[in-house]
């Protein structure tokens, strides 16, 4: 893809630098899904916050990297969708962090340059090097937070590499001059605030106290949802504000203020991140107020279970908002049939191990020597905890017949974004597909047919234009309306639902959002 301008090749040679010699790449894993045209994709495979990228995240992380993995299956099983060729992908780690992400997504950047020696990352599949085995990244699906997305969606931007979001709500990222290769399945934070202010004021609550997470996401989200409670006559109370670096006496702090300043607000709506909920959370619990507050959330906690661990009595009656999704039925059962022996994951065997509290043996200590390096490249954290690894004594079961359901049969719920990575996914070959028409005449299952200089035209193709190709192809979604947002006028299923999936008034229906 064309790097553009002075600025750009400054910027080239400086990435090359830093991942070459500032960033021991040996020590990340990835999933390389082998293609002819190759994806990127970004998931928070694993938590952050003090325990340095050592926690599986199983919904947001394992759930929708398999989630992309199957979603690529069914495109290549679909002799109809990009016929002749196979759509590929590799998949990093974000770890919940900017930092991190950042030099993941590096390596996009480089694999669609040639200006930089080999990669030396380990893949669940074979090496591969950055240039002369790598193939060029045509389009990257992620990143989830709305931090991240930004500060790759930067990155990406230079170097002309389209990037569609499963998950970033942020308003930031409709301002089309700063992000004009950002794309979503999901609407953005001014429909989820709009919905969070009318349940408010449907259930006659006026005055009520504010926590979000400082950042874009919290920011952006809670500075929409002040606006539209002004508009419904709801007054504000507390504004907190948890930071990236606020500790348990901060968090205490923030209680107090919650408990006693404004002692008359009840209820506190929250725009913070899933780890900031549960930080929260755990100080009340602390605080020994059960049942003493009334929880209005946003989606990052929506459905997800790790903010309420420990303190179900505190988090009770909370009402989590949620885009409304419908369930991919085919991945449920995709999933839940898998088994320990998942070689195209590299991090499964470790979710596999915390889910069933157990070891596998001989690999333990490469599980531990793993979790030694990666706190190695969180530098800028001092402390370093025991890997949950190092405590299992029990051997995990080596029987081939042992499955996902078996732990997960009972209640299992399938993660709420599953279906906007299946629909980013989906955008990408769609897009992909109408450049083959346009561009690769002919019957691909025609022996005169050139496939190879097919895959070298989609692949030279300017990625702006490829992005513009790609916004304006419609077609039918088996899951949901597709809406892609890309700018000024955008169409979504935008419904939005608390946990107890009671739809909510006035934010049903498609929307033209700004």
């Amino acid at each position: 893809m064309p790097v553009h301008g002075r600025s750009s090749r400054l910027v080239v040679l400086s990435l090359c630098l830093y991942l070459c010699f500032g960033v021991d790449t040996r020590t990340t894993l990835f999933v390389d899904y082998p293609g002819d045209i190759m994806l990127g994709g970004l998931f928070p495979v694993h938590t952050t916050g003090t325990t340095n990228c050592n926690v599986i995240n199983p919904e947001r992380g394992i759930q929708r990297v398999e989630a992309m993995l199957f979603t690529l299956d069914e495109i290549n099983n679909d002799t109809k969708l990009l016929p002749g060729l196979r759509l590929g992908a590799i998949i990093r780690d974000t770890c919940s962090a900017s930092q991190f992400a950042l030099e993941q997504a590096l390596h996009f950047v480089l694999s669609s340059t040639d200006k930089c020696p080999a990669d030396r990352g380990e893949g669940s599949g074979e090496k591969r090097g950055l240039n002369k085995d790598t193939p060029t990244t045509r389009g990257v699906v992620g990143s989830s937070y709305s931090s991240v997305s930004i500060l790759v969606a930067n990155l990406f931007r230079l170097f002309s590499i389209p990037q569609i979001s499963y998950a970033s709500t942020s308003a930031v990222l409709s301002d089309k001059r700063a992000f004009p290769l950002f794309a979503r399945t999901v609407p953005s934070d001014v429909v989820q605030a709009r919905a969070m202010a009318t349940l408010v004021h449907d259930h006659n609550w006026t005055y009520v106290s504010t926590v979000r997470s400082a950042g874009d996401y919290g920011d952006s989200g809670m500075d929409a949802f002040w606006k539209e409670a002004d508009k419904l006559g709801v007054c504000i109370a507390a504004r907190e504000v948890i930071r990236i670096n606020s500790g348990t006496e901060d968090l205490d702090a923030i209680v107090r203020v919650l408990r006693y300043d404004f002692a008359k607000a009840r209820v506190v709506v929250l725009f913070t991140g899933m780890d900031h909920t549960k930080l929260l959370l755990d100080a009340v619990q602390r605080a020994g107020l059960v049942d003493h507050f009334v929880w209005i959330a946003s989606d990052g906690w929506g459905r997800e279970n790790l903010p309420v661990a420990n303190n179900s009595r505190v988090a009770n009656g909370a009402l989590t908002i949620e885009i409304q999704a419908k369930p991919v039925t085919e991945f449920t059962e995709h999933y839940l049939n898998l088994g320990y022996d998942n070689p195209r994951n590299p991090w499964f065997r470790k979710y596999w191990e915390e889910l069933f509290d157990c070891t596998f043996d001989t690999d333990a200590m490469a599980s531990k020597q793993h979790g030694r390096r990666l706190l190695q490249t969180f530098a800028y954290r001092s402390v370093k905890r025991r890997s949950a690894t190092e405590s299992r004594t029990k051997p995990c079961s080596r029987d081939r017949n042992q499955r996902l359901r078996d732990r997960l049969s009972s209640g299992f719920q399938q993660e709420a974004k599953v279906q906007f990575v299946y629909n980013a996914v989906y955008a990408f070959a769609h897009g992909l597909h109408k450049l083959q028409e346009q561009l690769c005449p002919g019957n691909p299952y025609h022996p005169s047919w050139d496939k190879y200089m097919c895959i070298e035209r989609l692949l030279n193709f300017s990625g702006t234009e490829f992005y513009e190709t790609m916004i304006s192809t419609s077609f039918t979604a088996v899951y949901g309306n597709i809406g892609v947002e890309s700018g000024a006028s955008s169409t979504y299923n935008d419904e939005f639902i608390d946990k107890n999936d009671k739809e909510l008034s006035g934010t049903s229906a498609s929307a033209i959002l700004p």
